[in-house]
């Protein structure tokens, strides 16, 4: 297995890409840490990366929100001891309108999400990454 002993993180890891991506990371070989807000989907997605013998941990996190952010990272270190991979995938779009018809709390939210919470992730992900002297990330 081509990252046995590696530790991959995927936000937004509950459903589409994001859980692609958790399942590929364990179908490697790799432990994955995946996190979401959604947590009825989180036992499918641990069920999917089980059936590649790999191990998971499921972390529910908001990434617009730096402790919560921090608290993924942290659990992450305390339960594996490293972070050899990170894939940003959190993030989400509006209901399809035209600009005009678009609220300020709706762009708010999808900014925090979608910019904001890659921010936060890459600023303790590769703080951890230099500390162990290793890491990749995606986006």
């Amino acid at each position: 297995m081509i990252l046995q002993d590696k530790v991959a993180l995927v936000t937004g890891g509950t459903a589409g890409i994001g859980q692609a991506a958790a399942i590929a990371f364990g179908a490697a070989g790799a432990k994955v840490v995946f996190s979401g807000r959604r947590d009825a989907e989180r036992e499918t997605t641990s069920a999917m990366i089980g059936e590649t013998g790999a191990e998971c941990l499921f972390v529910r996190s908001d990434v617009s929100s730096e402790p919560e952010v921090k608290a993924l990272i942290e659990k992450t270190i305390a339960t594996y001891g490293r972070l050899d991979f990170a894939f940003n995938n959190a993030g989400f779009g509006t209901v399809p309108k035209p600009l005009h018809e678009q609220s300020v709390e709706d762009f708010d939210s999808m900014m925090a999400t979608n910019l904001r919470g890659v921010f936060l992730c890459m600023k303790y992900e590769i703080q951890q990454m230099l500390t162990q002297g290793a890491g990749v990330e995606w986006h």
